[in-house]
């Protein structure tokens, strides 16, 4: 079955390059998304022989885009980890991401890493303690799979999957192998994100009932990725791996095929913060977006969805919006109780926490450290949404954490309540790739700071929302939902 609108054929079981019949050709699936027989404990995998503190992890990435690039930037960026872990392969079906990744590899003293196209090719003639899973969103269920059944631990990069159904397999996969697998939701081993959510929310609860959530994250109109001139596959290459066109190749995200759309690119992030807060599954969502603006594209240019929890027999709920149309206040999170607001992000520049006039004073908090106290402010006020503000370019924020793309307006002299190492010279994902070679290490499961579990309900309540807007604007939830 062919769209005619787009030219481009729908992924059906059995069809040449689908995400099914990739899996079908190595056995890992009978019927459906079940994970076959083949998966099995390895009992002398590359993960047992990692236990010690004193070795160097034998590390691959597979796909060496922009998020691949992301992972490595974060992990030669934090000083703790140099030595500890060595880039052995590098794998990615378009050679111009292989040559820029080696000889980056390479220049930073963390190679050299040998080149593949196929993951399975790398896994049989490599020793390999860990996979670093970058590709495609469609790309990371049966990648994560191929690595645990070999034995190998796998980092996979949010979302899981751009199907929940994939996500699942995901699940089973690791559940048959007992292999190391953690998802790249970074803001769970973020320093400041973990004493926000410890102390702030939950330990002190400096803002009592969390009644309210927001989060956005907004970026301006951009045109699509586009690619040297005659770096092309060809087109059996890119049919051989199951893509169209070299323009779908490029902006997969945009394409139901491939992935799920801003919200699951962007708001799998940030919604997945919703969950974490509140401890608790959402019950409902209501959600309206459409492709709006990017008329050649599949998938919603703007969505913008409240999900509504049952927090401690109250309803507590959470407003999300991605838009690609503005970069208006690029992207932040905010949690709204009745004694306070907590208001964070990646950047530096939007941290701060203000107390409500009617609230309990916080002296007792800054005494002990938990917060910075604003000596011109009684109620620690400092609104960053009343004051200029370095924000984010249109894209990249770790571009922009590194201080190479800013707009120019002044700083915000404001309040960060948190002296902790999140600098601009650390990328916000290195907490996370730190905490995945600890698991290693370890060779435990439950040690990552994500485990798969948590991250298939993050993949439910994000789609989900798609499924609301389909379904007239609203879908409920059902019991059972979010395990797999």
């Amino acid at each position: 079955m062919t769209d005619k609108k787009t030219n481009r054929s729908s992924d059906r079981a059995g069809e040449p390059g689908s995400f099914h019949s990739f899996l079908d050709r190595r056995g890992f699936v009978k019927n459906g998304m079940a994970v076959g027989a083949g998966l099995a404990l390895t009992s002398k995998s590359a993960i047992a022989q990692a236990e010690s503190s004193e070795k160097v992890l034998k590390v691959a990435l597979v796909g060496c885009g922009l998020q691949g690039q992301a992972l490595m930037d974060s992990a030669r960026t934090d000083e703790s980890l140099k030595g500890t872990y060595q880039m052995v392969a590098v794998c990615d079906i378009w050679k111009t991401n292989l040559i820029r990744m080696s000889r980056t590899l390479q220049a930073y003293k963390l190679g050299p890493a040998t080149p593949y196209e196929d993951i399975e090719e790398m896994l049989q003639k490599e020793e390999i303690d860990a996979l670093m899973v970058a590709t495609p969103d469609w790309m990371h269920a049966p990648h994560t799979i191929i690595g645990l059944e070999a034995g190998k631990a796998v980092y996979c990069e949010k979302m899981m999957s751009n199907t929940i159904a994939a996500a699942a397999s995901m699940v089973k996969a690791q559940e048959k192998t007992g292999g190391v697998l953690q998802i790249g939701h970074q803001r769970r081993s973020n320093p400041r994100y973990l004493h926000a959510r410890n102390k702030i929310v939950f330990g002190d609860k400096l803002l009592g009932r969390v009644t309210h959530a927001y989060g956005q994250w907004n970026r301006a109109v951009s045109d699509p990725y586009g690619w040297p001139k005659g770096s092309e596959l060809s087109p059996a290459e890119l049919s051989k791996w199951g893509y169209d066109s070299m323009e779908s190749f490029r902006n997969w995200r945009w394409y139901k095929k491939y992935g799920g759309g801003p919200i699951s690119d962007l708001g799998a992030h940030q919604i997945d913060l919703f969950n974490w807060m509140f401890d608790a599954m959402p019950t409902r969502v209501v959600a309206a977006g459409g492709v709006d603006y990017y008329k050649e594209f599949e998938h919603e240019d703007n969505v913008m969805a409240i999900y509504e929890y049952d927090v401690d027999g109250a309803t507590s709920r959470g407003y999300y919006q991605v838009l690609t149309t503005t970069s208006s206040q690029g992207f932040y999170e905010k949690f709204m109780g009745v004694n306070g607001t907590l208001s964070i992000s990646e950047s530096d520049a939007v941290n701060q926490v203000y107390r409500e006039a009617r609230a309990p004073s916080w002296d007792s908090y800054a005494a002990k450290g938990l917060i910075v106290k604003d000596a011109t402010k009684e109620t620690i006020y400092h609104k960053f949404w009343e004051q200029p503000k370095k924000w984010p370019g249109p894209h990249l924020p770790s571009r922009w954490l590194a201080g190479k793309a800013t707009a120019d307006v002044r700083e915000t002299k404001g309040l960060d309540p948190w002296d902790l190492p999140i600098t601009l010279d650390v990328r916000p994902h290195a907490p996370h790739v730190k905490a995945f070679f600890q698991a290693v290490r370890k060779n435990d499961p439950a040690a990552v700071n994500c485990t798969v579990q948590s991250a298939f309900a993050t993949c439910v309540t994000v789609l989900s929302a798609i499924k609301a807007i389909k379904n007239g604007g609203t879908y409920t939830f059902k019991p059972g939902e979010f395990t797999a």
